[in-house]
């Protein structure tokens, strides 16, 4: 086992890269979901290089093309992993902008990672579906068995099949392309499942000090009709008056009714690729900036499509 002083110069790192770094505008660095890796930004991706922006992404430890695939690390190696790619970006590139944009775990991550780090050089944070959720408080129960379970078989992987049905999102050609990548993890160790509750645990807290006080310019994309995170935890947080206030100013909250958990794969993305694209470049005519008040009643009135909502 790698110790916490080595982990930073011992561990290879895969990388994903679209456009043109030395021409482009501005620079987004994006951290994949659960069991994803730095692939899935392929499609938003290619869309950002149209307009002069440059996506890189890497695999997080024990995802992806890692030798690892299927191991869990702790909350703090991904959040020093992604400290040290944001410097090392803004070293190479001091003339241009850099954004963070994370997807559901991944968006999960940063919110620990900003909560903390609240002088990094970044001009904004998109957060895509983040993984907000408390899940032990709300499900105590559960979380007690997963944890005895990843105490007594940490190894033991679950396939999930036959279990719950969750649709992920619309693009039936993506999916099917997903459910053969050997790159995605389709069996996860108990040990990961655990892991990634106590991730969710620990950044539902640091999102609570996060949106009170933003340390930075902060994009909040939320899909209606998701299967995989549910989106009381966020209501409730949004409901805060110290958080609510923040509405519109420091934080962009954005909601799409028919959209899924992988909303920027979805059939129906490009409109919304658009409107991250225009945030990132702060237009004047930023549908986003100026919609924030029916996005959060489209939020607290639409009905819930997640399993734990019903």
């Amino acid at each position: 086992m790698i110790t916490k002083d080595e982990y930073l110069k011992d561990y290879i790192f895969n990388f994903k890269h679209w456009g043109e770094r030395k021409k482009s505008a501005a620079i987004i660095l994006a951290i994949h979901g659960y069991n994803d890796h730095s692939g899935s930004f392929k499609i938003p991706a290619n869309f950002f290089q149209k307009f002069n922006i440059y996506t890189t992404a890497f695999d997080l430890r024990g995802f992806g093309r890692n030798e690892d695939l299927g191991e869990w690390y702790p909350l703090s190696y991904h959040i020093n992993d992604i400290k040290e790619k944001v410097l090392n970006l803004k070293k190479e590139n001091p003339s241009k902008d850099i954004f963070l944009m994370g997807e559901s775990m991944g968006g999960a991550i940063l919110i620990s990672l900003l909560n903390l780090e609240k002088n990094l050089p970044v001009e904004g944070v998109i957060l895509i579906a983040p993984a907000i959720w408390n899940f032990t408080e709300r499900n105590f129960f559960k979380s007690l068995s997963l944890n005895l379970l990843s105490k007594i078989f940490p190894n033991l992987s679950l396939s999930g099949k036959g279990v719950i049905k969750i649709k992920a999102s619309n693009n039936q050609k993506m999916l099917k392309e997903l459910s053969e990548d050997p790159f995605f993890v389709h069996k996860p160790k108990i040990k990961s499942l655990h892991g990634v509750v106590e991730l969710m645990d620990k950044s539902y807290n640091d999102a609570i000090l996060f949106f009170k006080k933003p340390p930075y310019k902060t994009l909040l994309l939320i899909p209606i009709i998701d299967d995989i995170v549910p989106r009381k935890p966020l209501i409730e947080l949004l409901r805060e008056p110290e958080i609510n206030d923040n509405l519109g100013k420091m934080i962009d909250l954005a909601v799409y009714k028919s959209s899924y958990h992988m909303i920027l794969r979805d059939i129906n993305s490009e409109l919304i690729l658009r409107q991250i694209k225009d945030w990132t470049k702060n237009t004047e005519d930023n549908f986003i900036k100026n919609n924030y008040e029916n996005s959060y009643k489209t939020l607290l009135n639409e009905p819930f499509y997640h399993i734990l909502d019903k």
